[in-house]
């Protein structure tokens, strides 16, 4: 259920800067369209001569290791599908408040409203979540 990979903006910007590499576009150019530092770009470079695109594929997307174990993940992805009256909320409507606290309450674990976004996001379920 959740988003694959070569889907996520971070990959997609990594896949983006190797075919301009592999375009013939310079260093500096790549880093400049794409706001990159050259030192990511060149970096990817190295790669893209080695592997050519699949090398930047199978580049991890970075990050800690998710403090949610995947049934962890599928209960909340559960709780989004439902209504956020199921879990005590007094109305219908997710919000990222909501979902950070109910993470908290039930695993142990506050991530920042950020993460919330991302995760929610991740797992194709970002049009859940309401502003207010």
């Amino acid at each position: 259920m959740r988003t694959p990979p070569e889907n996520l903006p971070s990959v997609s910007r990594r896949l983006r800067a190797g075919q301009l590499l592999l375009e013939g576009r310079s260093v500096k150019e790549v880093a400049e369209q794409l706001r990159m530092t050259p030192t990511t770009v060149k970096r990817y470079q190295a790669l893209v001569s080695k592997g050519g695109l699949d090398a930047l594929r199978e580049m991890q997307v970075g990050g800690k290791v998710s403090a949610l174990n995947p049934d962890a993940v599928e209960w909340i992805v559960d709780a989004l599908n439902g209504s956020a009256v199921d879990y005590g909320f007094d109305s219908e409507s997710w919000t990222n408040a909501r979902l950070r606290d109910l993470i908290e309450e039930k695993f142990g674990v506050r991530y920042s409203r950020v993460y919330v976004w991302q995760l929610t996001n991740d797992l194709g379920l970002g049009h859940r979540l309401t502003r207010k």
